[in-house]
């Protein structure tokens, strides 16, 4: 049943998908996660190891060329979300462009089933974190090297999603 989840979360992201603008992850978290700290810290890790993977299709695009932000100033990017508001961010992070208001990658009605399926899977009792600021309403702390960047991360201590925007203008 767990390994059944794990294959149907997987999918669930990579529908979320769009080529070199949503890049997504997911999976088991480090065994050693523990503590709502250490699974922040795991969390971090993995959105790493995302940055990574985009960091080679951005390379020579983007804006900053430090490369993507270290595992520890993902962490402190980190602001905690309420699970609704976790659903409707990734949503609108896979059907609408962060750089072009009104260019879409896909019909918001399918990613909003999507998401919504996602954050069943992880369950009620999940931890959900993103670059979003809600007081500026816009994705403030830049995690990746281009000059617009969403992320949604979330866990159940145990599997973990990552989705990621980016784009430049």
């Amino acid at each position: 049943m767990k390994r059944q989840r794990a294959d149907e979360l997987a999918l669930c992201m990579k529908k979320l998908a769009h080529p070199r603008r949503v890049y997504v992850r997911s999976g088991r978290l480090a065994s050693t996660a523990n503590g709502l700290n250490g699974v922040r810290a795991a969390l971090a890790d993995q959105v790493r190891a995302l940055l990574q993977q985009l960091w080679k299709d951005w390379e020579q695009d983007a804006t900053g060329l430090d490369g993507p932000a270290s595992a520890q100033q993902v962490q402190e990017a980190l602001e905690p979300l309420a699970a609704d508001r976790a659903v409707e961010l990734m949503s609108q992070l896979a059907a609408e462009c962060l750089v072009w208001p009104g260019a879409g990658f896909m019909e918001r009605s399918a990613t909003d089933a999507v998401a919504r399926r996602v954050a069943q899977l992880l369950g009620p009792g999940a931890h959900w974190w993103s670059n979003y600021d809600p007081e500026l309403a816009c994705y403030s702390s830049a995690v990746t090297p281009c000059t617009f960047d969403g992320l949604i991360a979330g866990t159940d201590g145990h599997r973990f999603t990552v989705l990621i925007q980016v784009g430049e203008d």
